[in-house]
């Protein structure tokens, strides 16, 4: 039997070291391995790519089971989007895809909606005053499409946000929070790491800017200076600028950025994982949790901020919510894993489990499919 064809288009840098890359790269290969036939569109935009990446399939730690096609996107800021959702389309044309997906260039979606072929569009956040162009696209893609289902969001919050604004019916939009990748290897942890296999390591795994929660992980290791806590991610400037901040405390191990492929390994090397969000509801307002899915996948229990945005996916069945102003609050958390093994070992097998059945990219990609064939 003939495949269905898909084709993805994004604007996102690939390769590059950006989580909407990552995000792109993986529902591609996920939609192809549950049998479909994927090609993605991308800009070609050689200066902003991540360096010396021969394999772009190996880099983003994916099987190489979709075809990728950079388009000319030339760097005219009026032209730019116009001119890419223009080769966009001829693309879709030549192809002839049963269902065109993607994020970030409406007007891409609107013209290939336009020409007839099913379009979803998914969103990750609300419209601001600089995307006031942008919006009047989408509320002529909205109006003008005939299918039962219209959209996708990654949280609850931003669908009723749509319903709201833009008059959608509720059954028309579908909430798919991030997902992530299962590796089925949880021993390997890297090699330069050796040396703490036999100590009790705490880890933070993403970004490293202000408000992510690293006053946090400074205060705990204060606190706890027999466990090791590693941190994985930040370029020069914020490394230099959290050891300073913390005194370099001997205990906290800055590791810096890690190729996505290889961040497993860290995640196999720690007891505990901390997802330390500052004031998610107001900064991450439609925020999907994917470090969260990510560390659920990896069988590590872990200690998250508690908050509305980090509710919608996960209880404290599979994880510990702490509040974010009570550093005694996330101290005690950090007693309790490490003195009760069984409970541990019970939190991070029931978000192990929970995770393989609602967030991995193949039962993401199923949903959404699901919803087009409602």
């Amino acid at each position: 039997m003939k495949s269905l064809k898909i084709v993805y288009i994004t604007r996102s840098i690939i390769p590059s070291k950006t989580a909407n890359s990552v995000n792109v790269i993986r529902m591609c290969s996920a939609f192809a391995s549950l049998g479909y036939q994927v090609t993605l569109l991308a800009p070609i935009t050689k200066k902003l790519e991540e360096k010396g990446v021969e394999d772009i399939f190996k880099f983003y730690g994916v099987e190489n089971n979709f075809e990728i096609k950079k388009l000319f996107s030339p760097n005219i800021r009026f032209l730019k989007r116009k001119i890419y959702s223009y080769r966009c389309l001829n693309q879709v044309k030549k192809i002839d895809p049963d269902l065109v997906y993607g994020r970030g260039v409406m007007s891409a979606f609107y013209l290939t909606q336009k020409a007839g072929y099913k379009t979803l569009f998914e969103r990750h956040s609300n419209y601001g005053e600089d995307k006031k162009t942008e919006e009047k696209i989408f509320k002529k893609f909205i109006l003008e499409n005939k299918n039962k289902g219209k959209l996708v969001t990654i949280a609850q919050k931003l669908k009723e946000l749509y319903c709201r604004e833009y008059n959608i019916e509720e059954s028309a939009v579908h909430v798919a929070p991030s997902a992530t990748l299962v590796n089925k290897d949880f021993d390997t942890i890297p090699v330069n790491c050796e040396q703490f296999k036999d100590s009790f390591n705490i880890g933070y795994i993403g970004k490293v800017a202000k408000n992510r929660g690293l006053e946090i992980i400074i205060k705990l290791a204060e606190n706890f200076p027999k466990i090791i806590f590693h941190i994985i991610g930040g370029d020069e400037k914020e490394i230099k600028y959290w050891k300073n901040e913390s005194k370099n405390l001997e205990n906290i191990i800055f590791h810096g950025f890690i190729n996505p492929k290889d961040t497993y390994k860290y995640r196999n090397l720690c007891d505990i994982l901390l997802a330390p969000y500052m004031n998610a509801d107001k900064n991450f307002e439609y925020m999907s949790p994917i470090k969260i899915f990510e560390y659920m996948a990896s069988k590590t229990p872990m200690i998250c901020s508690d908050s509305k945005i980090i509710r919608e996916s996960l209880n404290e069945k599979y994880t510990m919510l702490v509040d974010n102003e009570d550093i005694n609050a996330w101290i005690k958390a950090v007693e309790k894993l490490y003195s009760d093994k069984e409970f541990r070992e019970n939190m991070a097998k029931n978000a192990y489990e929970y995770c393989v059945q609602n967030f991995t990219y193949e039962a993401r990609c199923k949903k959404i499919l699901d919803f087009i064939e409602k």
